[in-house]
C-alpha cells in the first residue's frame, strides 16, 4: 500500500531531509517530490520509489488499521552509531 502525500512528506520530515536531498537518494526530481507531496501528482512508481528509499533510511510505514489513520516508526537512529564518551 502506498502512503498518501501527507504521510510521505512526514517521513522525509523525520529523515531531517530536504526536498531536494530526497529527490537525490531517490533517483527522482525535487519537483516530483513537491507534487507527490502536495497530492497534485498521482504517480504510482515514483511513490514507491520515495516510500522504499524512506524505508531503505529506517522509516516503518505503519498502515491503517482498525479505523486508524497512517503512523511513521522511526528506526533510521538505530543503525547509526553513537558518539560515546
Amino acid at each position: 500500500m502506498i502512503a498518501p502525500p501527507n504521510v510521505l512528506r512526514a517521513a522525509r520530515e523525520l529523515l531531517g531531509l530536504k526536498q531536494v536531498e530526497a529527490a537525490q537518494a531517490a533517483g527522482i526530481s525535487r519537483r516530483t517530490i513537491q507534487r507527490l507531496e502536495s497530492g497534485e501528482l498521482d504517480r504510482t512508481h515514483a511513490s514507491i520509489l520515495l516510500q522504499t528509499c524512506y524505508e531503505e533510511q529506517g522509516v516503518v510505514f505503519v498502515r491503517p488499521a482498525s479505523g486508524q489513520g497512517w503512523g511513521l516508526i522511526d528506526n533510521s537512529q538505530q543503525s547509526k552509531p553513537t558518539a560515546r564518551s
